[in-house]
Parts: C-alpha cells; structure tokens; sequence
C-alpha cells in the first residue's frame, strides 16, 4: 500500500467517526455561534457608526461609473476615518467635492458609511475560530485514547509521519468544515458582503486553518497522555500560533478593506513559512513523540 493510501485510510477513519458521532461537529459550532454572539453585544459601543472610504469601496464607486477625474480627488479621503457624517463631507468639500452632484455625494457617503466593529471584526472572527479549533483538535487524540485505539494505531507496518500526516489532514477537514459553518455567522453578525471576496477569504482561511492543525496536532499527540492536558495544550499551542495569527487577522483585513494584495505579499509568505516549517518538524519528531 503506498503512503498515500495509508494516509487517506487514516483520515477516512476519522472523518467517519466525527461524522457519525457529531459530538465535535456540534459542540464547536454552538461554541462558535455563543461566541460570535458574545462579541457582537459586548461590543455594543462599536456599532456606532464612522465613515472611511476604503480601496475596496473607491473600486466600487468607479464599477458603477465614477468620473476618473472624481476617483483622483477621493484619493486623499482613502482610508481615513472621520466620526460623523458632517466630518466626512467637510473632507470631501476640501478635497475638492463643491461641485459633486447630491446623487455622487449620496453614493460617496454610502459607501464609506460602516462602524468600528467591522474594524475589529477580523481579529474577533479568528480568536472565535481559534477557540473553537482547540475544542476539536484537543478531542481528535482523545477518541484515539479512549479505548486504546492510538496504541493499535501505532502498532500498524505504517511509521509515525503517515500517522501525522493522516490525522493533521483529516483535522485540516474538519476545522474547514466548521470554517464553512462560521463564515455566513461572521458575515451576518459584522454586517460584512464576503461573496466577492469569496476566494481570497478561502485562500487566508486554508493558511491559518493549515498552521492551526499541523503545530495543533503534534502538540495534541503530546499531551494526549499526560495529566491536564486540557489546560496544557491550549498553553503550549497558544504561544506558537503567535506569528500565525497576525499574519492571518492583518491578511483578512486586508482582503475586507479592498487593499491591494500585492502590497502585503509577505505576510503571505510569513504565514507560509510558519505552516511549512511546522509541518516538517512535526513530521520529523512524531515518531519520537509517539514513542515517548
């Protein structure tokens, strides 16, 4: 049997017990929602509302046929932020917007019109994700543990990268499923229009859900034997998935304000480079941990 196939057959195997058993499936998507629904009251103050236009909203206005002579003035209100309405077009009068039409003031104020939540939305959406994620990560070993499954795992002719490999893809899996699952919620609670900026969404999710899960499983092998090791694994997992997770909440941010790509391309190969490091060390030393 080639590696691939043990891979598959250990990630089959753990898709069909979350699938049948649905405890993780549910449990970290009420989590998700509870929290979701915990920062957007918490948050109240953050509702109120602010104008700023952003790249994205500028683009907006030139698809729905903004004289390019109009796009050069509003340059200088892009990315500011102005408290009230009367500020926003104050700057806009001082710019050089006297002779706007009510019709492109109207359409300028409604697109920069937002509030400071959706500011802050990216950094909520990932610690809600991250939480959520520890949830399922923590309870992939401890299905293996319960009746001595892992010990069967490891006594199969495959060595213990196959082993890694399987059980952090089937992980990558099933937090894109709960992924899927909170993306409309985040969309809806935050007030946010992901659809046409649905793939570069999916791209960031797919880097932080890969970082999450490769450190997320190796350190979940590790402690799946000790004592407390509910309160040991978010500790050693948290500190790591330090320069991961800004890269991913800065990423999403970028992709809902309209900034270009382009310009922040190395946060992408940060996120990158963490992931890949992680998954050859992992690989490496999982045979060893398992061992010990």
């Amino acid at each position: 049997m080639s590696m691939f196939h043990q891979v598959w057959a250990i990630v089959w195997k753990d898709l069909m017990i979350d699938l049948r058993r649905k405890e993780n499936i549910l449990s970290m998507f009420f989590f998700s929602l509870l929290t979701l629904l915990v920062f957007t009251f918490a948050a109240g103050s953050l509702q109120d509302t602010r104008y700023r236009l952003t790249p994205q909203g500028l683009k907006n206005l030139t698809a729905d046929g903004l004289n390019p002579s109009r796009q050069r003035q509003l340059d200088l209100l892009v990315d500011r932020t102005y408290p009230g309405q009367g500020d926003f077009l104050a700057a806009l009068k001082a710019a050089g917007g006297e002779d706007w039409t009510d019709l492109e003031r109207t359409l300028i104020v409604a697109a920069a019109k937002g509030n400071y939540m959706q500011d802050v939305a990216p950094g909520l959406f990932w610690v809600t994700f991250l939480l959520a994620g520890v949830l399922g990560l923590d309870k992939s070993f401890n299905q293996e543990k319960e009746n001595g499954c892992m010990d069967g795992l490891l006594m199969t002719p495959v060595g213990g990268g196959v082993i890694y490999l399987g059980k952090m893809t089937s992980n990558v899996l099933f937090l894109m499923m709960i992924m899927t699952l909170l993306l409309p919620l985040f969309a809806l609670f935050f007030k946010l229009d992901l659809w046409p900026v649905a793939g570069p969404v999916v791209g960031v999710s797919l880097l932080g859900v890969a970082g999450i899960t490769t450190l997320g499983t190796l350190l979940g092998g590790v402690v799946s034997s000790l004592r407390g090791k509910e309160v040991l694994f978010p500790l050693l997992l948290f500190p790591l998935l330090v320069p991961i997770l800004i890269g991913v909440v800065h990423l999403t941010g970028v992709i809902l304000t309209g900034q270009p790509m382009e310009e922040n391309w190395r946060w992408v190969q940060l996120v990158g480079g963490f992931d890949l490091v992680f998954l050859i060390v992992s690989y490496m030393v999982f045979d060893h941990v398992m061992e010990a």
